[in-house]
């Protein structure tokens, strides 16, 4: 009994049919093998499972050399960038220091152009400190050249503005300024300061310039503004008189048609009547005055293209 013990008995049918029999295999033999078999199967899976995880690291490493690689080239081009945009920032201070000059304003000199700023990002360098030196160093550099070029950008921003808010002051102030002839046709039969009155043959002083020109010729806009006046004015007659919102007003008198109304914008150039003989005139012409902080000035000094004929 004890004997049967230690071993464990296997029947079994051979091949060709002579009956059953039996085979007696030690317990320790068998509980050997398969704990061999156990110990085989589990070094097996565990080689397994290093290789499959030393396969993953392999192709992580590659991957992320790959990706080193792919940033490193975008690193390079992004330089190059910078580059050109320090160029193009280089000929706009070039473009605004003419255009400051036009504009009668002071120079943007160096110090200010390079928009110096404090110390280093140090939340920004820590996070950098994973890479190696040659990228950390690329990082860094890239990154304040990118902030030098935003602070830039903002003050020729801020510069541009300035010089467009003065050529449009300068611009507005030569559109308000008397500067052409009222009427394109005809000549000057009385100019401005002391003459004989035409009417009462005395010694006086004319206050504008007299155009003689034909009956119904356009009288021009000598600039631009607001019409003020367009009515009949003792003895100017039929008188149209425009504010140009640059300390000047400009008066057109003696029209036969007039052709705005008060509060109508007009332009340097626009047709604002038809010269006449309305009021006190002895014969077809335009009375035209050019009023400057309330004193009359002579109207010819603010004629700028070609020359007047003159009687």
């Amino acid at each position: 009994m004890r004997k049967s013990k230690k071993y464990f008995t296997f029947l079994y049918v051979p091949s060709k049919n002579s009956g059953l029999k039996t085979i007696r295999i030690p317990k320790l033999l068998a509980w050997g093998g398969v704990g061999a078999v156990a110990l085989l199967v589990a070094a097996s899976t565990l080689a397994v499972m290093r290789y499959t995880l030393k396969a993953g690291d392999t192709y992580q490493v590659a991957r992320l050399t790959r990706e080193n690689e792919a940033l490193h080239a975008q690193l390079a081009e992004i330089s190059q960038d910078m580059v050109y945009l320090e160029g193009q920032v280089r000929q706009n201070f070039d473009f605004q220091k003419k255009a400051r000059l036009l504009a009668n304003l002071d120079d943007l000199n160096e110090d200010i152009t390079e928009v110096g700023v404090g110390g280093p990002d140090f939340g920004y360098v820590r996070s950098l400190s994973v890479l190696d030196e040659s990228t950390r160093l690329s990082l860094g550099g890239l990154r304040s050249d990118v902030d030098k070029l935003i602070r830039q950008a903002r003050l020729q921003s801020e510069s541009y503005g300035e010089i467009v808010d003065i050529l449009t002051e300068n611009q507005q102030r030569l559109n308000g300024t008397p500067s052409i002839r009222p009427v394109s046709r005809g000549f000057v039969s009385s100019r401005f300061g002391r003459r004989m009155d035409p009417i009462t043959g005395r010694s006086s002083r004319h206050r504008g310039v007299d155009y003689s020109a034909r009956l119904g010729t356009p009288i021009l806009a000598t600039a631009d503004g607001i019409v003020t006046f367009a009515g009949k004015w003792a003895e100017f007659g039929n008188t149209v008189e425009v504010s140009h919102g640059n300390d000047y007003v400009t008066r057109y008198a003696h029209a036969s048609k007039i052709l705005v109304k008060k509060g109508q914008r007009v332009k340097r150039g626009d047709v604002i009547a038809r010269v006449g003989s309305s009021g006190r005139s002895t014969a077809t012409h335009l009375h035209y005055e050019v009023v400057c902080k309330g004193v009359k000035k002579n109207p010819l000094a603010y004629v700028l293209s070609g020359q007047e004929v003159t009687e």
